[in-house]
């Protein structure tokens, strides 16, 4: 396998959000493009990543292979490259991160390690309520909720959202918005939606959500799992999936 990316920074972006919930993971680099499918250690969340071989400047795979990899020892690597050229070489036992500046090349030749990992496959989602917002809306209401640092309690009606965060140390937050004529565009309501998620899968949405310049699309479901995808580019995109936390009665 070898490829060339089109942005350092995006590729740095994007595998610093995987690094948030998943310490190492899989790369599966087919014909196609490049995927990860891959639940974080808690098996409370998971992360799907398709990147399309028109993600890239330059693409060519012609045998399927898995590299595993360490996420933070990547993005060490990534935060070297900064704006310089980037490549990807892949080999059975290594995956090589090339730079180029000017008529300078530095390569960090990454030892694969063995990921046990059992074939996973995503269910189509019925969300009960699904919408779209831009990324810095998905921010700007994440950032306001994590200050609480604790559990988010979602009320979803065909009206309004209200999302609360509510701790001893800290106190309440609240925070409330139309879900139609405002920041957020509903796209479906089946059902009200009350859950809770934790205070991880929020920061993980807050992380996840800058990945991309194109609006987010979250779905909220009272029985599955939560999800936010983002949109990469018209073939390739991250998404996270979120398990709803269990309240006790």
């Amino acid at each position: 396998m070898n490829c060339q990316w089109k942005d350092a920074s995006a590729c740095l972006k994007i595998f610093k959000a995987i690094q948030h919930t998943n310490p190492m993971v899989n790369l599966d680099f087919t014909m196609d493009g490049v995927h990860i499918m891959s639940m974080d250690t808690s098996k409370t969340s998971l992360v799907k990543l398709v990147l399309s071989k028109d993600y890239f400047e330059s693409y060519l795979c012609p045998n399927t292979m898995t590299i595993g990899v360490y996420t933070e020892t990547l993005c060490n690597v990534l935060q070297k490259i900064k704006k310089n050229q980037l490549g990807w070489k892949a080999s059975d036992n290594a995956l090589t991160i090339v730079c180029h500046t000017a008529d300078q090349k530095t390569e960090f030749s990454l030892r694969a390690i063995d990921i046990e990992e059992d074939a996973l496959d995503i269910p189509e989602l019925q969300d009960d309520v699904a919408v779209t917002m831009h990324p810095a809306t998905v921010k700007d209401i994440t950032d306001k909720l994590l200050m609480g640092k604790t559990d988010v309690h979602i009320n979803i009606n065909n009206q309004n959202i209200k999302l609360i965060s509510e701790s001893t140390e800290f106190g309440k937050i609240t925070h409330t918005e139309p879900i139609v004529g405002g920041r957020l565009k509903l796209d479906a309501f089946r059902n009200d939606v009350a859950i809770s998620l934790s205070f991880h899968a929020i920061r993980s949405m807050c992380i996840f959500s800058t990945c991309g310049e194109n609006e987010c699309y979250l779905g909220f479901s009272n029985q599955m799992p939560s999800r936010l995808k983002v949109t990469l580019s018209r073939t390739s995109s991250l998404s996270l999936y979120v398990a709803p936390k269990i309240v006790d009665d």
